[in-house]
């Protein structure tokens, strides 16, 4: 059995940051830590890394410029490292690509070679007890390609997974006909986007809004139908009062919050970063519709309202049976070639992995403080001296807000995270403030940055 010191599940943005964080400490950390991940590489989201698609947040918000701004892992270094700083600077943009920014994340991961396992996944992790008659965190281990299964012993573990792409258990009857959106672009090239293609998509969110505008973009597609619950299609409120919340100092004050108001206010901010599109993609749709009408042809057709009571397959095609919602009980049928389901994703991966540690949970969430350790629930494990540790990144998005499940607040969580990991004392409450900031990080109010 491997021993580690720290085990990091997840090589995505979330444990990227901390490893930044780490490095530029120069914390012994590292002497004893491994990450595990099931994917072959850091790219991000490959399936839908549109060469128009842009990130919705700004350049400021990656993994370590609002932690230190001359951290040698920002966006700006990986920049001026290929060669691209002045030519990024005069497109006058802070929205980069998601192809460009996926470039960063793997950048990144190159300094830490020697720490990511690439194609292995973490199952489960359990209580063990040493010789000593301490507890300790075992992970087991499998590997992606043979399948082979192994044991890692840690002290302190960090769980960052990435979500679940979600497919309605309804539609996933044909995997060659049904894809979801995470994965379009593969479908793509494998022919799917072909002369007088029949392409449905359902969802209303950003995802669904991007694969529209390129389905639109290829002429040779026939037909793109869009099927959705709600109406279509809602923009995104990003103005700068709403991009106050996606920061790491509004998450403090969230957190603080009674239960009942965070609720609420989760709500009522949905239309900030769930189910609606970005100005520029509903014009572009916008824009390639009107180009298509004035050519004399409609290609675009807006089912709101509608939910699909079934899909099936038939001979070469793909049937989906379409009935509205509320007072429009009218019922559809069309002949699709391909569906695309834009449906989200599942957020429950982390809460299998961390089952048979019973940890502490509310609001079917796991309970976390304010260093982000998972409370175990466990009293054997609150006496005094070394215990095992869970840390969570990522998941807590009814307890620290929206912005738990975007970019926003990365690198400051990391910092948090690795004073953690590093037996530092716990952030304490300050005067007039909602949490004292490491010394690594500036104590100057910084502008406001986007989400």
């Amino acid at each position: 059995m491997q021993k580690r010191k720290t085990l990091l599940v997840g090589s995505g943005p979330a444990n990227l940051a901390l490893l930044t964080c780490l490095k530029e400490w120069g914390s012994s950390v590292l002497d004893s830590l491994e990450v595990l991940e099931r994917r072959d590489s850091a790219e991000w989201h490959p399936g839908i890394a549109f060469e128009d698609s842009r990130l919705q947040v700004s350049l400021f918000k990656d993994l370590a410029f609002l932690r230190n701004p001359a951290s040698p892992f920002t966006f700006f270094s990986f920049l001026h490292d290929r060669e691209l700083l002045y030519h990024f600077i005069h497109t006058n943009e802070l929205y980069p690509s998601r192809k460009l920014f996926s470039d960063y994340l793997v950048w990144v991961s190159g300094f830490f070679a020697n720490k990511i396992c690439f194609g292995k996944e973490a199952v489960e992790v359990r209580f063990r007890e040493k010789p000593s008659g301490t507890p300790t965190l075992v992970v087991t281990v499998r590997d992606v390609s043979s399948g082979d299964v192994s044991e890692t012993e840690a002290d302190d573990v960090v769980v960052s997974l990435g979500h679940e792409p979600y497919l309605p258990q309804e539609l996933a009857v044909d995997p060659g006909r049904v894809v979801h959106s995470n994965f379009f672009l593969s479908h793509a090239n494998e022919g799917m986007i072909n002369a007088n293609a029949r392409v449905a998509v359902v969802g209303s969110g950003q995802s669904a809004g991007e694969i529209v505008r390129f389905l639109l973009q290829h002429r040779e597609v026939s037909e793109v139908i869009v099927v959705g619950r709600r109406h279509l299609f809602e923009q995104t409120d990003d103005n700068p009062f709403v991009n106050d919340f996606y920061t790491y100092p509004h998450s403090l004050k969230f957190a603080k919050l009674p239960r009942e108001d965070r609720n609420r206010f989760l709500t009522d901010t949905r239309n900030t970063n769930f189910s609606s599109v970005t100005k520029d993609v509903l014009k572009s749709i916008y824009d390639l519709r009107f180009e298509d009408q004035v050519c004399g042809r409609d290609r675009l057709r807006l089912f709101p309202y509608t939910e699909i009571t079934a899909a099936k397959r038939v001979e070469d095609s793909f049937r989906l049976h379409l009935r509205g919602i509320g007072s429009r009980q009218d019922l559809t049928t069309l002949e699709i070639d391909l569906l695309v389901c834009a449906t989200g994703f599942s957020n429950r991966r982390h809460l299998s992995f961390l089952q048979p540690l019973q940890p502490l949970i509310e609001d079917a969430a796991l309970v976390i403080d304010e260093s982000f350790e998972v409370d175990l629930g466990q009293t054997a494990l609150r006496r005094s001296g070394p215990r095992p540790r869970v840390f969570l990144m990522n998941h807590s998005f009814g307890l620290r807000g929206p912005t738990e499940h975007t970019l926003g607040g990365l690198a400051e969580r990391a910092a948090v995270v690795a004073k953690a990991l590093q037996d530092w004392q716990v952030l304490q409450p300050a005067q007039g403030r909602p949490e004292t900031l490491p010394a690594a990080w500036p104590t100057r109010n910084s502008r406001v940055e986007t989400k």
